[in-house]
């Protein structure tokens, strides 16, 4: 099924996204900011490698199906759940293999993600009358509860707001987001500010 004639087309066009969005050119310039800057965070990563032992493989896991997301939302704007599945039961194995004992923690850290999305969801859709957060961004903050647990929630949103914030502005000074009608992808946004809370920790505030 990887190599049918489909498949081989769908990734031909994520690759060439990404290279749209790496090097600024033309509607994915919004995105550019974001994937340098998860590019950085890889590098943080890299650096501190030998003190991260066996958690850098599930590191660089979640680093390559974010950027799988975060591709796919930026291209079809849908979050597919072959990688979130991947990433949920990764998350759960490192969890197993590294902090039993917080099993139930994180679990609950995803469904609280779950459910404070889907919240914020139907709070838009009330007050806009228009959906503004996809099932996908829902899933996806579900899992981000998971790998990071309740603490590490606001972090993520935070870093994911100030992305996508960035990427509106870029858009509307570019001409390439219209109004506050055009759809705007929160899953590269949602994927950095998962990323960005796994490397760097949590934000402290105050």
């Amino acid at each position: 099924m990887f190599f049918s004639p489909s498949c081989q087309r769908r990734r031909r066009v994520i690759e060439s996204v990404a290279l749209d969005i790496l090097v600024g050119r033309s509607e994915a310039r919004p995105l550019t900011a974001t994937a340098w800057l998860s590019l950085i965070g890889l590098g943080a990563l890299l650096a501190q490698s030998a003190d991260l032992g066996w958690l850098l493989l599930p590191s660089l896991f979640l680093f390559g199906a974010l950027c799988v997301i975060a591709l796919f939302d930026a291209r079809y704007l849908v979050i597919p759940d072959g990688p979130l599945l991947f990433l949920l039961l990764c998350g759960l194995a490192s969890m197993v293999a590294n902090t039993p004992e917080a099993i139930a923690e994180q679990l609950a850290g995803g469904a609280l993600g779950f459910a404070t999305m889907q919240a914020l969801a139907l709070a838009y859709k009330r007050l806009r009358g228009q959906p503004g957060v996809g099932e996908g961004d829902a899933r996806l903050f579900g899992v981000a509860g998971v790998w990071l647990g309740f603490e590490g929630l606001p972090s993520c949103l935070v870093y994911a707001t100030l992305s996508a914030l960035f990427s509106a502005l870029v858009g509307l000074r570019q001409g390439t987001l219209k109004d506050a009608h055009t759809p705007l992808p929160f899953g590269p946004h949602l994927a950095l500010g998962l990323w960005f809370a796994w490397v760097f920790g949590q934000i402290e505030f105050g």
